[in-house]
Order: C-alpha cells, then sequence, then structure tokens
C-alpha cells in the first residue's frame, strides 16, 4: 500500500511538507525558508501529480503529490 504526502512548492525555491502541520508563515512575518522537497525525494518518494497555484501579487506556488 503506497503512502501520500502533499508539499506545496513556491517559485522562491522553499518547499514545505504539509504532514509536518507546521505553520508555513504568519501574516505580516517573513517566512522560515524550508527546502522539504529536496529531502523527501533523496527519501525516495516520488512527485505523482502537480497543480499550480497562486500568482498575481505573491509568489507563484504549486501543490505537489508525492507517492511511496
Amino acid at each position: 500500500m503506497s503512502q501520500t504526502k502533499y508539499v506545496v512548492v513556491c517559485s522562491d525555491g522553499t518547499s514545505y511538507d504539509l504532514a509536518r502541520k507546521a505553520q508555513v508563515t504568519e501574516w505580516g512575518k517573513p517566512k522560515t525558508a524550508r527546502f522539504d522537497l529536496e529531502d523527501l525525494l533523496a527519501a525516495g518518494w516520488s512527485p505523482v501529480r502537480e497543480t499550480g497555484m497562486g500568482g498575481g501579487e505573491h509568489a507563484a506556488y504549486a501543490l505537489v503529490v508525492l507517492e511511496k
């Protein structure tokens, strides 16, 4: 049985594993940069789907679904 993870990947190169249940950013405060996608790929997770989101006045980002 496969496992699934969801990662938000931002256009600035940062990425955030949503399974960590840690707040990505608070309004008006700078976000702490994380690079979770790189670590997950190195641990054997594979991307199976990507959905582009965001843009406009803010940095673009995508939701990536990973399976292992």
